[in-house]
Order: structure tokens, then C-alpha cells, then sequence
């Protein structure tokens, strides 16, 4: 009841939030001499207007919320996985070419074996910088931040060279066969069955958060690692498996891009995805519920930024506008509470002090 409680109340300030950035941006369109109504009203056609649209929305939200997932997992239990572009990257590569080397298998093998090579290659490229950072202290956000380029010019060297596509441009695989591609939700609107992925991994991950020990000593962890330690708990080993599941979650959004939805790996195919996963995370407090709804205001800014512009004629780096507000009352909740907190401590010290 807690947990529920705690989610519904987080879903309410971020609705709040969305409200109070779209009153900003429709101050700025005011400034600008744009009508508001009219721009907001074509953004919210052109992303939720139609079936179509609502498609395309669930399509793209698919791997955000992955991504978004994998560095709420990390941050919970205290570490902090900035590399998820480049193990994206990583699980994308690894189900491309499994997916259009291996001829002649049917779907049932070789599907399962596509997305297994890319969370194997997922939790590879997590688990680096996670050993690193429990065996040598190194600090993590550096060497993930730093592995992304690495991961980048290997993935992008595999693409140009060994693997590439010689019929089509350079930076491309294959496409994967028929047998690896995962099968759409709805065939008649192309509603891709990623999103199911993402919406039981989001389950799952919040299950293990609010329902588990391990969930128990990751937030310990989180909130005091030297406290943690003291009660019992392996900090060091159990960091390294919230690296791990990051990780295979970082993994699951390549396979994902590839399997279901290009059908082939493309250079910077994690395109923004990795580092929109840390800011969703980061907006929604590392909670999955939360995280879902996060991942589905940014895709309605950034598939309804085409609309605005085309009919209201507003440019569509307002979209980039908008989500930096977002990020900005987000912030400055999470100030205002800061200070009612402390103003609320320093009313009862008072009074007990009258006492």
C-alpha cells in the first residue's frame, strides 16, 4: 500500500511539473507573437492525435524506458551508470550479427539467441567499469562515460569494416532475417511488441526495488553505503550486481532496436537514448512506474515538435526548450520541498525548546 501510495504520488507531481512547463512554454510563444492553443494542439495531434500517432509514440518509448531503467538500477544501489549509449551500442551490434549470420533457424531459437548475445554484451560493457569501481575504487562515472567512446569507435569499426553492408552505405550491417525480428504487438497500426519488453522489465525492476532483499540493500546502500556495511551488507558485491542488471537492461534496449524495430545496426543507433535514460531516471527518482510515464512526456515533446513547427510555425528547438523547463521545475520541487523539510525541523525544534 505504501509503495502504491508512494508511485501515485510521484505520478501526480509529474503531471503537475508537465503542467507548469506548459504553461512556461506557451509564455515563450506569447513573447514570440506564436499562438500557443494552436502549437500545443498540433503537438498533441501530431503525437497522441491518431492511432498512428499513438503508435509511433509506444514505439519510441520502447528503449527510453530501458535506457531509463538501466541507470535507475545503478543509481538505487549507490553507483552510477553513465554508459548506457555505449552498451546500447554493444547489445545493438551483438543482435545484428547473430541476427543475419545465423541462417536457417526458426524464430522460437533464433530470436532468444539474438537478444541473449546482446544482453551478454550489455552486461559486458557494465561490468567493466563496475569492477573497476569495486575492486579498484575507480570512479565510475569517469570510466563509464569514457567507455562509451570506446564502445562507440568498436561498434563503428565492426559496422565499417568486418560486418558491413557492402550493398548500402558504410557504418551498416545486414539486415537481420525474417527469423530474428521480433513480431509486431498489432500488425495492422506496426505496433512493435518491444514495448512489452520495456513494460515488464519496468515491472520486474520494480518488484525487485519494493519486494525483495535485494531491492532492501540496494536502497540501504543507496542512501548509506558505510551504514550498509556496518548492518551486513557486501557493498562492493552487491554494486556489482546492480551493474550487472543495468546492464543486461542496456543490452535488452539494443537488442530491441534491432530486432524490433531497424532491423539492422547503424552507427549511433542508440542515437540519444542513453543519456535521455539518465535524465528520465534522474526526473522519475529511480522509480519504474514513474519512469514509464517520464519516457512518454519526452516522446510527446519530441514526436509532437515536428507538428508545431509545420503548423503553427514554432520552432522545433522549443521541444529542447521545453524539456530543459521540465528539468528546471523538476529541480526546483524537489528545492521547495528541500526547504519545507528544513523549516518544518527547525518549527519543531522551536517548540520543543518553548516546552
Amino acid at each position: 500500500m505504501k509503495n502504491s501510495k508512494k508511485s501515485v504520488n510521484s505520478l501526480v507531481s509529474i503531471l503537475g511539473v508537465f503542467l507548469a512547463t506548459m504553461l512556461f512554454g506557451a509564455l515563450i510563444m506569447l513573447m514570440i507573437g506564436k499562438n500557443p492553443l494552436q502549437a500545443y494542439a498540433a503537438m498533441f495531434s501530431y503525437a497522441v492525435g491518431d492511432v498512428s500517432a499513438i503508435t509511433n509514440l509506444m514505439n519510441r518509448s520502447m528503449a527510453l524506458i530501458l535506457a531509463a531503467l538501466c541507470a535507475a538500477v545503478a543509481s538505487n544501489a549507490g553507483i552510477y551508470n553513465l554508459g548506457g549509449k555505449g552498451q546500447i551500442e554493444l547489445g545493438a551490434i551483438a543482435a545484428a550479427v547473430v541476427g543475419y549470420k545465423l541462417i536457417g533457424l526458426p524464430i522460437y531459437i533464433h530470436l532468444p539467441l539474438c537478444i541473449l548475445a546482446a544482453i551478454f554484451m550489455g552486461i559486458i560493457g557494465a561490468a567493466i567499469p563496475g569492477y573497476l569501481r569495486v575492486k579498484w575504487k575507480v570512479d565510475e562515472v569517469i570510466s563509464t562515460i569514457m567507455l562509451n567512446s570506446v564502445f562507440f569507435m568498436f561498434t563503428s569499426y565492426l559496422a565499417n569494416y568486418p560486418f558491413r553492408d557492402m550493398t548500402r552505405w558504410s557504418g551498416t550491417t545486414p539486415p537481420v532475417e525474417e527469423s530474428a525480428k521480433l513480431p509486431f504487438l498489432i500488425q495492422s497500426v506496426e505496433l512493435r511488441s518491444g514495448i512489452i519488453f520495456a513494460l515488464v522489465a519496468a515491472a520486474i525492476v520494480y518488484w525487485i526495488f519494493n519486494y525483495t532483499n535485494q531491492g532492501y540493500r540496494w536502497k540501504m546502500i543507496g542512501l548509506n553505503p558505510r551504514f550498509a556495511q556496518y548492518g551486513g551488507v557486501n557493498v562492493g558485491k552487491d554494486q556489482m550486481k546492480a551493474m550487472i542488471l543495468s546492464g543486461l537492461l542496456s543490452g535488452l534496449a539494443g537488442a530491441v532496436l534491432v530486432c524490433g524495430s531497424n532491423y539492422r545496426y547503424w552507427e549511433s543507433i542508440a542515437g540519444p537514448y542513453g543519456w535521455d535514460g539518465v535524465l528520465i531516471a534522474m526526473l522519475a527518482k529511480n522509480n519504474p512506474i514513474a519512469i514509464i510515464a517520464v519516457s512518454f512526456v519526452f516522446s510527446i515533446f519530441k514526436n509532437g515538435a515536428l507538428g508545431m513547427e509545420q503548423v503553427a510555425n514554432v520552432p522545433s528547438d522549443l521541444t529542447g526548450v521545453l524539456l530543459a523547463a521540465l528539468i528546471l521545475f523538476i529541480t526546483g520541487r524537489e528545492f521547495v520541498s528541500i526547504l519545507f523539510r528544513k523549516r518544518k525541523h527547525i518549527i519543531l525544534v522551536d517548540e520543543e525548546v518553548k516546552q
